[in-house]
């Protein structure tokens, strides 16, 4: 039998130390600090504390954590809690023999140094960016294989994998997400796309892609297979955006793989000089960047994804042949292409060089293509008649052939529901930027925009929504319907009444104005009474106090201002709708019998 207290003893353990998803802050632990701005060279893990169990201070080497802790106990015979393993033993556990995890903690945290760009301004500055502030899916597609791209042909095929993620910014609500979906394919192939999905209720999810290019393929020393690949975001709620709303969100991106026979058809950039006997495993270098950009936009390329299995990256060596500006030994930088240059296709190289003085290379390619504007337009507000809503030009231009304002053209106008003479603005529509508009009417209506660049390239954008009406308020109370008028209260009747009236597309109900009218002839009518107000300082619990015996009718009109915000110059108190219950609660359930209480009858014998 196994002894229930087996000796002491030391056992070793090496964890991967995992820095793929740190969180950086500076050094007062206020800021965070972008990964790609951290020098990788400089990240060293710092020891905080431990289990009691461990024997000395963990040490780390080759990306890994080097923990010796004694089993089964400590200090004065301690035993320590342990998970059993015989169900989950790797090799058959037989007869009497058992299986005993026991873990340790250790506890650790990274410092490193960064390069991250300080400013320092006197008077007036502006900035073109704003973050999204609606729900946007940002897409990348990174080549993972081979490394390097392009590789030389070697055996029956050539294995490749591509990273594809999403990221859903401007929104915060990841209960409300279904699914990721994300496909991939060879570009042209008319073979169904791979499909694979990610239920987690994450912000970001990514997926990975096999495929594989046959030796049979490559005819020529050089070739090249284009993937497409797309990611879908899809939600459980539609999502409200500024051009309507939503339930699902789509990118699609493109990467190359490349294969070559003799001649490697790239040149890779220059780095530090190497070690004379480099050791260990080389590091492998992935780009992710755009397939095609405009000429004029400054270009994003990333190397952060490159990655070491046994250290980290020291060094970032980039090669942008064709392209304005550079990247210095970094892991993203910023490039662009002149117009002379649509229609080309350049290479973007990278060698990343690692802590035992390693190099690995790929590559990438770039089309340029025209620099045409985006027109946009995005509607926001409530989109209810009467109320304020926000036409706002939201067109994008390469940055060096930016859009000429005076040559904006934006339309608004009717499409059914409502009539042109119902769109209500100050001012024009030249040169839009934002502009308040209320619409009179419920209904259809279109907003167009043509842009024009300084490229002498335009674009040209529609975009039809729904102003839907303003709903009258319900006005409805609860009362009894009968009452006895108290000798001891002056013989009145007190009738207590609670306002129930609501309003069913959040407006705020600001008046309520109660009366009553008296079958004064008791012929079973009011309609030849007349009414008589008792109060109209919008009150939703009141008592009305009633002295003649009979049948009386109440009624309450509700009035109700904007729940939403208006532009007051195109709308009156006519606007604000009101509501009798007349309209909306039964008359039975209105009317109320004030009688005498009966005596009281006492038999004595």
């Amino acid at each position: 039998m196994p002894s229930a207290n087996p000796p002491n003893v030391v056992v070793s353990a090496a964890p991967p130390m995992d820095i793929n998803y740190l969180k950086w802050y500076n050094g007062a632990q206020t800021e965070v600090v972008d990964s790609s701005a951290i020098i990788q060279s400089t990240i060293k893990p710092n020891f905080t504390k431990g289990s009691p169990q461990l024997k000395d201070t963990p040490k780390f080497k080759n990306g890994r954590v080097i923990v010796n802790y004694y089993i089964p106990y400590y200090g004065d015979k301690t035993y320590l809690t342990y998970t059993d393993q015989k169900g989950d033993a790797t090799h058959p556990l037989v007869g009497h023999a058992t299986g005993r995890m026991f873990e340790v903690n250790a506890f650790y945290y990274f410092t490193a140094d960064a390069k991250v760009t300080s400013y320092s301004y006197a008077g007036t500055v502006t900035f073109d960016y704003s973050p999204p502030d609606q729900a946007t899916l940002n897409g990348t597609a990174t080549l993972e294989k081979p490394s390097p791209n392009p590789i030389k042909l070697e055996g029956s095929k050539i294995d490749v994998k591509i990273n594809v993620k999403g990221e859903l910014l401007g929104y915060s609500d990841s209960s409300n997400i279904e699914e990721w979906v994300f496909y991939a394919k060879e570009k042209n192939s008319t073979g169904k796309a791979d499909m694979k999905k990610d239920y987690s209720k994450q912000l970001a999810a990514s997926k990975s892609f096999d495929f594989a290019i046959p030796a049979s393929r490559v005819v020529n020393d050089n070739f090249k297979q284009d993937y497409t690949l797309t990611v879908v975001i899809r939600f459980k709620k539609p999502v409200v955006t500024k051009t309507g709303t939503i339930t699902s969100l789509e990118q699609s991106m493109e990467v190359s793989a490349g294969v070559y026979k003799k001649d490697n058809p790239v040149s890779y950039p220059s780095v530090p000089s190497t070690p004379a006997k480099p050791e260990g495993k080389p590091p492998i270098a992935r780009i992710t960047a755009p397939k095609y950009i405009k000429a004029g936009s400054d270009m994003m390329v990333y190397g952060g994804n490159s990655s070491d299995p046994d250290g980290y990256i020291t060094d970032y060596g980039w090669g942008t042949p064709g392209a304005e500006g550079g990247i210095e030994n970094t892991a993203r930088g910023y490039v662009w292409y002149t117009r002379d240059k649509v229609g080309e296709t350049f290479p973007i190289t990278l060698t990343v060089v690692d802590n035992d003085g390693m190099t690995g290379s790929t590559s990438t390619e770039v089309t340029v293509i025209e620099p045409r504007p985006s027109a946009d337009l995005e509607i926001s507000g409530s989109l209810k008649h009467n109320r304020k809503t926000t036409l706002t030009n939201s067109s994008s231009s390469p940055t060096r052939f930016p859009i000429i304002k005076s040559k904006t053209q934006v339309t608004i106008s009717a499409v059914s529901g409502g009539t042109n003479a119902d769109i209500k603005y100050s001012g024009s529509l030249a040169e839009l930027e934002s502009k308040d508009v209320l619409f009179k009417k419920q209904g259809k209506y279109k907003a167009t925009i043509h842009v024009e660049n300084t490229a002498g390239y335009a674009s040209d954008k529609e975009i039809t929504f729904d102003i839907v009406p303003d709903e009258f308020p319900v006005a409805y109370f609860a009362m009894p319907i009968g009452a006895y008028r108290d000798p001891s209260n002056g013989n009145k009747a007190v009738i207590s009444i609670d306002d129930m009236s609501f309003s069913s597309d959040k407006d705020n109900i600001i008046q309520r104005i109660w009366e009553y009218r008296y079958d004064s002839n008791n012929n079973g009518s009011f309609t030849d009474e007349s009414w008589a107000q008792f109060s109209d300082e919008n009150k939703t619990r009141l008592n009305l106090e009633l002295y003649q015996v009979g049948r009386y009718e109440v009624r309450i009109t509700v009035i109700e201002e904007f729940g939403q915000p208006t532009i007051e110059d195109f709308v009156t108190d006519a606007d604000r709708l009101r509501t009798s219950s007349e309209a909306t609660q039964n008359v039975i359930e209105r009317i109320v019998e004030v009688n005498n209480r009966p005596p009281e009858v006492d038999w004595d014998f």
